[in-house]
């Protein structure tokens, strides 16, 4: 599995140290039906931790290129609001009070995908799930009113690749294919460059962490009328908000998603 290169949501310097290669692919970008639109991602910070300038404008240039934070920032606006509310019952009891257990829960649902069922139940689920951290490092120049939305925007936006959650587009095409996934967690773990961060007094939010999870996604539905399985190695990057900043423990944000195609029968 490779980390994609590619703007994440976040961009951070103490993310940027933990995710290090290009993507290969995400886990439904080789179904059939039409590819998703990707979106870039809000840019927040540099490389050191300092907030970006926008560059000047060119003659012919247009204004995302002229100004990319400001039309990232614009693009996260212009995403509607998800109503927390949902069928799908929330994430409860001790998982939340460990970041390691949720962050493998977390990941395991959202990738439990069902297409034949609304996706905005899928998108509603995650909003109920979302938590918020002020910690510059994180939310970078996102605005204050903005944050409540990164949840659902980190797992339906990607930059040039399709994200965690498909679009409503391929949502519906693979329900006509009576399609649905499942998955099983290999590895959790908090990266070394996060935890060195922290101990050096970099992180101000004591309740923010991050965590990359590793899983394994196997996709059901029909071809041709017949049962077909294609199976992918998942890796994800997270930021959570837990205790002490609150009681139990939430998703903040993805930084990457990322997949490579294993077999297909």
């Amino acid at each position: 599995m490779r980390w994609r290169a590619l703007r994440p949501f976040v961009v951070v310097a103490v993310i940027a140290l933990l995710l290090t290669a290009s993507v290969v692919g995400v886990v439904l970008s080789r179904r059939q039906g039409p590819a998703s639109q990707a979106a870039r991602r809000p840019a927040t910070t540099d490389s050191a931790g300092m907030q970006l300038n926008s560059p000047t404008a060119q003659p012919g240039t247009t204004a995302r290129e002229a100004d990319p934070v400001a039309a990232d920032i614009e693009r996260l606006r212009a995403v509607s609001w998800v109503s927390p509310p949902t069928r799908e019952a929330r994430i409860a009891g001790e998982v939340t009070q460990q970041p390691d257990l949720y962050a493998a829960e977390f990941v395991r649902r959202l990738l439990v995908q069902d297409y034949r069922r609304p996706r905005a139940e899928h998108l509603a689920w995650v909003q109920a799930e979302s938590a918020q951290t002020s910690e510059p490092l994180v939310v970078g120049m996102v605005p204050k009113e903005l944050r409540s939305r990164l949840a659902v925007y980190s797992v339906t936006e990607a930059a040039g690749q399709t994200p965690a959650v498909p679009g409503a587009k391929e949502w519906d095409a693979l329900a006509l294919q009576d399609a649905y996934t499942s998955v099983h967690i290999e590895h959790v773990e908090e990266p070394m460059a996060w935890s060195t961060a922290v101990s050096s007094g970099r992180i101000g939010d004591p309740g923010v962490t991050g965590r990359e999870v590793s899983a394994t996604v196997t996709l059901h539905y029909l071809k041709a009328g017949r049962p077909a399985t294609t199976t992918s190695s998942v890796a994800m990057a997270l930021n959570l908000e837990g205790p002490p900043s609150r009681s139990a423990w939430g998703f903040v944000t993805a930084v990457t998603y990322s997949s490579l195609p294993v077999s297909a029968s």
